[in-house]
């Protein structure tokens, strides 16, 4: 039973602990205090004897209770950047309280806006309407010891959306002198600016970043409060007189949508409301007074505080200096940063002060020589010597530094936009450059004479019409290396020598086309070197071709050789199978091939190609045989075809008729006369009588010339319609007058024939009588 409570005991301790972890994570929010102690909250105890506070007031909306629209914060152990202070919502400020989940979206229909956040809006040139669901902390105060005061906020807002660049809910810190007219002065400013602090001005989305070095982040699901975004810690200063009555206002307020669908707020950092001290004005490079290089500079009050009892905390980028604590001041000697100085006086008030330094950029100087060119081909070195300030400054940015040249160490200026003409090689002139503001210093710069790229002695460059079209395309790039040995320039063309010498884009094209001479001024460059420039003549030039070749017979007969030959005018001959020279304008006994000669004149080479071809035999594809017509059908070879049959005349026709029964042999011949072709047919020719009786005459019926034929039919019937004989290529279609190894008896017998010739779509049909005479 012990054991069992001890164990009950144990499990609900570490509950506890778990839970008060977990609450550690999360800002805590009391809604409890009444306006007074809000305020005595935001001034700060310690600040009570620096700022007189009075007429203090706070407005906003109460849900229930104390269920309210303002109140009281601490970090309560999160990692919230505001460790306590007062919040300021648009909604429920216990809502406030991470973690990030549920939307904040409060709306009460008789919860209005504020007329003088309206008013300042409307003066700022933002957005105005729709402004509804404020709350606002007002008081008088007085700076009693500084003629500026400070304090530190953040704006959270559940409008801190990837998808919002839209609409941002509006506040604002109003201050000025009291019981009067006078308008209101907002001070929630974007550093630097006075652009007004919204969700759009200050935001880290990636479709509509604005000033993003002061956003501080979307939050997550466990983020310590329960608003999706939120900025950086933000400071509002302003002037003020000393022992002058202020009213500030402080208000925030729903803006954008008729229902105040996203809240936001306010947190205003406790004990940040103080005075400020002056501490000396800002050093930067942008209000061109930069801390010069080995300058000593001392940061402190102005004026002194004639208080012994105060304490001062130095601080430089947010860090600490360890500084005995009574000393007044801090010295800097190239040395940059943010620094800055918590005073506490004797009477516990605490003031602040802070001024941000920059070291006055030294110049970076380039030791190199300088290379000066006659540019203008005048024959004179000279320059501006503006045009070098990049070259030997590295750094050079004229807002920054203040330049001169000088014949002598800090001499007289010389104009550096003008045409300076150096007089020596090398020669030394001074820049004389310090940052604005600052001593400059006196830099010895060696100028010297540059080498100008050399050309060849070429002037004029062949182009030849290779192809003889009537205009030849060419890259003058391809020609830099004829016309001048230098190596890794840069080439220009231009179409004038005055464009030539200024420089620039070249005014012909790199690839240009040609029938004519043309005139180029092409301009070299190469670092290190000085540029050159030289006229070249491009000189458009055409050779010629050989009419002989060209008209040459290039068809031999199979099997033959023939001579090529060119006119013997032409500079030089070089032939594909190696014959060359200059008298070489033929070879001789050369077979089918093809072959090419370059033939040189008037300094360009064409190449001339020709193709020797063996002649083609004509095939004959058909005999056509309709009846005693024949039509002969042939391909290839040369045309046109002529034709002869058996012995007879050629003839151009292919059509021969009243053919003679029995085989022939048509001949063809090509129109290159080279071959003659030929091929057997036959007209079959019938027979009606047989005798078979061994005489040699009529002794059988021979149709074996159907063989030749196609789908051949040869049939024989008696008279009463029985077959007895059945023509086939093991018979060969030879009927003897016998029906299965028998004689037949003298009579009248009926016969069939029928075949196809090849190219004719018709049949052949024919039938009758044979009379078959027994023998004796």
């Amino acid at each position: 039973m012990k054991f069992s409570k001890f164990f009950r005991f144990l499990l609900l301790t570490l509950s506890l602990i778990f839970i008060n972890d977990a609450k550690a994570q999360y800002i805590y929010v009391d809604t409890s205090l009444n306006a007074q102690t809000l305020v005595d909250k935001f001034i700060g105890t310690q600040n009570a004897s620096c700022i007189a506070v009075s007429n203090v007031s706070v407005s906003g909306w109460n849900f229930g209770g104390n269920d309210l629209s303002y109140g009281y914060f601490d970090r309560n152990g999160s990692s919230f950047d505001i460790d306590e202070g007062i919040i300021l919502s648009t909604g429920k400020a216990l809502e406030a309280t991470g973690p990030n989940g549920p939307l904040q979206s409060n709306y009460e229909s008789g919860w209005k806006g504020d007329s003088d956040l309206i008013y300042t809006l409307q003066q700022s040139g933002l957005p105005y309407d729709n402004i509804l669901n404020a709350t606002s902390l007002e008081f008088d105060f007085e700076s009693l010891q500084s003629d500026r005061i400070s304090f530190d906020y953040m704006f959270l807002s559940e409008e801190y959306r990837l998808s919002n660049c839209q609409y941002s809910d509006a506040f604002a810190f109003l201050i000025k002198k009291a019981n009067t007219t006078d308008p209101y002065q907002n001070i929630a400013l974007v550093p630097g600016t006075n652009t007004p602090v919204t969700s759009l001005s200050i935001n880290g989305a990636t479709n509509c970043p604005s000033n993003i070095d002061y956003f501080g982040g979307f939050n997550g699901a466990q983020n310590s409060t329960n608003f999706n975004g939120q900025t950086k810690v933000l400071k509002a200063v302003t002037t003020v007189e000393k022992g002058v009555k202020y009213h500030i206002k402080l208000v925030i307020a729903d803006h954008g949508d008729t229902r105040g669908l996203y809240d936001s707020a306010v947190f205003l950092k406790s004990g940040s409301f103080t005075g400020n001290i002056n501490i000396g004005n800002n050093l930067t490079i942008g209000n061109s007074n930069p801390l010069c290089e080995n300058t000593p500079y001392r940061i402190q009050p102005v004026p002194a505080l004639n208080d012994p009892a105060a304490k001062y905390s130095w601080f430089k980028d947010g860090q600490q200096i360890a500084l005995p604590a009574n000393q007044a001041y801090y010295d800097v000697i190239n040395e940059e940063g943010d620094f800055s100085v918590v005073v506490t006086l004797g009477s516990g008030c605490r003031l602040e002060g802070n001024v941000i330094i920059e070291k006055a950029p030294v110049a970076q100087i380039a030791t190199t020589p300088i290379l000066v060119c006659d540019d203008d081909f005048s024959g004179n070195y000279s320059a501006k010597l503006s045009m070098f300030d990049n070259q030997i400054i590295r750094d050079y940015d004229p807002t920054v530094f203040d330049r001169y040249y000088s014949l002598t160490p800090f001499g007289a200026a010389i104009n550096p936009d003008s045409e300076f003409v150096f007089t020596s090689n090398p020669q030394i002139l001074y820049l004389n450059i310090g940052p604005k503001a600052c001593a400059a210093k006196s830099y010895p710069v060696q100028f010297y004479f540059g080498t100008k790229l050399s050309f060849n002695t070429v002037r004029e460059v062949d182009i030849c019409d290779t192809d003889i079209s009537g205009d030849q395309t060419f890259k003058l790039a391809d020609y830099i290396s004829l016309i001048t040995n230098e190596t890794g320039v840069t080439a220009t063309y231009f179409d004038t020598e005055l464009r030539a010498k200024t420089g620039g884009n070249s005014t012909i094209s790199a690839s240009p086309t040609i029938n004519a001479d043309l005139s180029v001024f092409v301009r070299l460059e190469k670092a290190g070197f000085c540029p050159n420039y030289k006229e070249i003549i491009f000189k458009y030039k055409q050779p010629r071709e050989s009419l002989m070749l060209k008209n040459m017979k290039t068809v031999i007969c199979k099997g033959a050789k023939t001579d090529l030959i060119a006119e013997t005018n032409f500079d030089y001959y070089k032939w594909s199978n190696g014959v060359e020279g200059p008298l070489a304008n033929k070879i001789e006994n050369v077979g089918p091939r093809e072959y090419s000669v370059e033939l040189t004149s008037n300094g360009c080479v064409y190449k001339q190609t020709i193709k020797i071809t063996e002649a083609e035999e004509p095939v004959i594809d058909n005999v056509i045989i309709t009846g005693t017509t024949i039509t002969v059908l042939v391909s290839g070879g040369s045309q046109p075809y002529i034709y002869a049959l058996d012995n007879g005349t050629y003839q151009s026709s292919n059509i021969f008729n009243n053919v003679e029964l029995g085989t022939h042999t048509v001949y063809v011949k090509g129109s290159d006369g080279c071959s003659v072709i030929s091929k057997d047919f036959t007209i079959i020719n019938t027979q009606n009588v047989i005798t078979p009786n061994s005489d040699g005459i009529n002794d059988y019926i021979d149709y074996s010339s159907l063989l030749t034929k196609l789908e051949p039919k040869f049939e024989v019937y008696d008279r009463n319609g029985i077959l007895i004989f059945k023509g086939d290529t093991n018979n060969r279609y030879i009927w003897d007058g016998s029906a299965n190894g028998h004689h037949l008896p003298t009579a009248s017998y009926w016969y069939i024939l029928e075949w196809n010739e090849t190219g004719n779509p018709d049949r052949t049909k024919l039938s009758g009588w044979i009379l078959l005479k027994s023998r004796n």
